[in-house]
């Protein structure tokens, strides 16, 4: 593997990357918050299972369209490279769409009926993951600027994860403290404050020139983009990404698992996911202090071998037993490990993957698909279970695990392509 080179003793002694670092820790711990997945998961499935009565496959459906945001990065970077609002680049376009995800918030906190709902959380979404995209251009480009890129992208994961840890217990003592409209118009007001501090902050913190829209800079990119898509590394990295994400995906049956059949209290499954954040913690420190070591093809076997089993391991705790509770909370840590490990590696394989100068668009790309097979994945997993399996998990989870380990089979065409 290429080595990183260290940060300079000037670089780190910078009032301004002191700055830039204290704001990637913000904005990353808040995005851990604001998004669908944060604060408001646990109370929001909740609402949708005990006020509007959706099922398995229902409140996966309805959750869908937010990974439409999620799926469109790339336009976001395009747009934030190429168009500039009040005559910048980054900083204005995080202003207001984090004013966005205020909105979406604060309607959400106002309204019951379910279609308002759904566009309320659409607006949170576009904002959470506009503004995602060009905070991580901000992470490259100063990253290069200063020779901190690792330094960066360290403090993002950690507080990011710091923030699951937060967000699991709040929400699920949210989703437990009161009836579950309660819970949820709570959660979106003590949300609403997480883009909030990022609209300001960044405003205050991101020096940036006044530019124009930069038309023969575009006509560039265009062309790097067209050279980009005739790498054959790119196209196999596509390809194992696919098949990574789409095993059939089972949180949403889990969770309605651990509420009907294993009867945990909400607090508890709160706990359970600020259990699986510390083990991700830990995942981190492991990638970058011993697995990073090795090479990539070993990573990427590791991350789907420890990924399979964690999958098989839910098979022990299908059925309630005196120790259900310690069996969650180990299989818990011991996944949030993994999954961690495996991110890494799949985000070094995605890096390598990006041609030069267009490493900006590439990896959103990735990443967008990336996140859109991993929706159908969660929607696939719950049609199936309802309708194939007639709610019965462990077909489903086997299922699952045996998807993982097919890309075994992917990783000779990886090898051949780099």
């Amino acid at each position: 593997m290429e080595n990183i080179s260290l940060a300079s003793p000037r670089s780190i002694n910078n009032p301004y990357v002191n700055h830039l670092i204290f704001l990637f820790g913000i904005v990353y711990f808040a995005q851990g918050i604001a998004q669908s997945g944060g604060l408001i998961n646990l109370p929001l499935n909740y609402y949708l299972k005990e006020i509007m009565q959706l099922n398995e496959v229902g409140a996966t459906s309805y959750l869908a369209i937010l990974t439409i945001p999620w799926v469109i990065k790339p336009v976001y970077g395009l747009v934030s490279d190429f168009i500039s609002l009040f005559g910048y680049h980054r900083k204005s376009w995080l202003l207001v769409l984090n004013l966005l995800s205020c909105l979406g918030y604060l309607w959400l906190a106002e309204i019951a009926d379910g279609d308002q709902l759904i566009i309320a959380l659409l607006l949170t979404a576009i904002g959470t993951a506009a503004s995602d995209v060009i905070i991580d251009a901000l992470m490259v480009e100063n990253g290069r600027k200063f020779n901190m890129m690792g330094q960066f992208q360290a403090v993002q994961w950690f507080w990011f994860y710091v923030a699951q840890i937060v967000t699991s217990l709040l929400g699920g003592w949210l989703a437990e403290m009161a009836d579950p409209g309660t819970g949820l118009r709570t959660a979106a007001i003590i949300a609403m404050v997480a883009p909030a501090a990022i609209a300001l902050l960044s405003w205050l913190i991101v020096k940036e020139e006044k530019s124009s829209m930069d038309l023969a800079s575009l006509k560039i990119t265009v062309k790097s983009l067209q050279e980009a898509f005739r790498s054959r590394l790119l196209w196999a990295t596509m390809l194992f990404l696919v098949f990574w994400n789409f095993s059939p995906g089972f949180g949403i049956p889990i969770y309605y698992h651990m509420t009907d059949t294993l009867k945990f209290s909400q607090s508890f499954i709160g706990q359970l996911g600020a259990i699986g954040s510390a083990g991700s913690i830990l995942g981190a420190w492991l990638y970058g202090r011993y697995i990073c070591n090795y090479n990539l093809d070993s990573q990427l076997v590791f991350s789907i071998i420890a990924g399979a089993l964690s999958t098989f391991s839910y098979l022990s705790v299908i059925n309630p037993t005196p120790y259900s509770e310690e069996l969650f909370i180990a299989l818990s840590f011991f996944f949030g490990i993994t999954s961690m490990i495996a991110l890494l590696a799949i985000l070094t394989l995605a890096g390598k993957a990006c041609p030069k100068r267009t490493e900006g668009f590439t990896f959103a790309v990735l990443m967008s698909l990336t996140n859109g097979f991993a929706q159908l994945s969660a929607m696939i997993g719950s049609w199936m279970l309802v309708n194939w399996f007639e709610g019965y998990l462990p077909p489903l989870i086997i299922l699952s695990g045996i998807a993982t380990l097919f890309c075994l089979l992917l990783l000779p065409d990886l090898k051949e392509s780099r």
